[in-house]
């Protein structure tokens, strides 16, 4: 026992376990809606300079936290990428003020009041339901609508889908035309939208659980984006009433007129 608590101090204290926690932690973690970057806070709490108990960080990360935004880990990252993420985690205590870079949050995503709303009754009912903050996910949690909102899934400001039934149809869909499966050279794979691209890097939100999560990969790690089978937009929305989505589809029509 003695020897695996010293072990475990060493892994912790070693710099190349804590820098590869860093490079991890600023690849999904680190999205502004979720915590931001260095430990900073997020739409998630701030995590750098606070007393965390190593075990409720690793219980965290890997089975996240039931009927919040905070996802689980165990199943995306290797245990050795997950010690590596908690130990960094744990070093923030000790992180000061000094070099903490800016993360600003993403446009819609931070706090907001509602202004007066100037449209029909009806469509102010159907913004009411896009943004309902009583459920655990509203269309607002992978959606802009308006300049509000978090910009997963196509913006919708300029909906032209004003066909109530065509709409819903889409929303219940058992496939999305926009969402891929990525399977890595590990093996694993998860649903996922392509945010950016470039020679070295793919960006990609990760579906597996909501919000979805921004992680970022080297190019070479990603075996194959293909057509997604297995995801339904469906699966996200189920907890919308069909008269719901169709007055969110009257919202949608209101802003179009109002271009």
């Amino acid at each position: 026992m003695i020897w695996v608590s010293l072990l475990l101090i060493q892994t912790v204290a070693d710099p190349a376990v804590l820098q590869r926690g860093e490079i991890i932690f600023a690849q999904s973690c680190a999205t502004g809606y979720c915590h931001g970057a260095a430990g900073a806070a997020g739409k998630g709490p701030r995590l750098r300079g606070q007393s965390l108990d190593r075990n409720r960080v690793s219980e965290a990360i890997r089975d996240g936290i039931p009927k919040s935004a905070m996802p689980g880990w165990k199943d995306r990252l290797s245990e050795q990428d997950l010690s590596a993420v908690i130990a960094y985690v744990v070093s923030l205590e000790h992180a000061d003020e000094a070099g903490l870079p800016e993360y600003p949050m993403p446009p819609g995503t931070g706090p907001a009041a509602y202004v007066d709303f100037p449209g029909p009754a009806e469509a102010k009912q159907g913004r009411d339901w896009f943004f309902d903050a009583t459920r655990l996910l509203q269309c607002s949690t992978c959606h802009s609508v308006d300049g509000r909102g978090i910009a997963v899934g196509p913006e919708l400001s300029g909906s032209t889908l004003e066909d109530q039934d065509r709409f819903l149809s889409l929303v219940r869909a058992s496939r999305s035309q926009h969402v891929l499966t990525a399977t890595l050279t590990d093996r694993s794979s998860f649903p996922a939208l392509r945010f950016e691209q470039n020679e070295g890097w793919v960006k990609l939100y990760d579906l597996t659980s909501a919000p979805p999560v921004l992680r970022t990969f080297e190019a070479s790690s990603i075996a194959s984006l293909v057509d997604a089978k297995g995801w339904s937009h469906h699966s996200v929305t189920r907890d919308y009433e069909d008269k719901e989505i169709k007055g969110i589809v009257k919202y949608l029509a209101w802003l179009r007129s109002q271009e």
